[in-house]
């Protein structure tokens, strides 16, 4: 897996991220060949995330899901991986 399919999320991911996160979803959604099945956030830097975080996660697994690909969330750790647990957003993705 290259990180051509990843999108590192910023210390601060709430709605003023919306537009990139969403531009970034549509373009990989897009782009991605027959192969690629994943789709990657990295939450390496993520030091806070709110509610509508989540609601653009559930977003980009739904979009996911109709190309017949998934949402894999990675270096998810300290409060971030707390609210994701909470939201048993845990359930719907993968966790690496």
């Amino acid at each position: 897996m290259g990180t051509s399919n990843a999108i590192l999320l910023p210390e601060r991911f709430d709605y003023s991220f919306f537009q990139s996160f969403e531009q970034q979803i549509l373009s990989l959604l897009g782009e991605q060949q027959a192969t690629e099945e994943e789709i990657v956030l990295d939450f390496a830097q993520v030091q806070y995330l709110d509610s509508s975080a989540l609601g653009m996660m559930v977003m980009a697994n739904k979009q996911a899901e109709e190309k017949s690909m998934r949402i894999v969330l990675v270096n998810l750790q300290g409060l971030a991986a707390e609210i994701v647990a909470i939201a048993r957003l845990d359930q719907m993705f993968i966790i690496r």
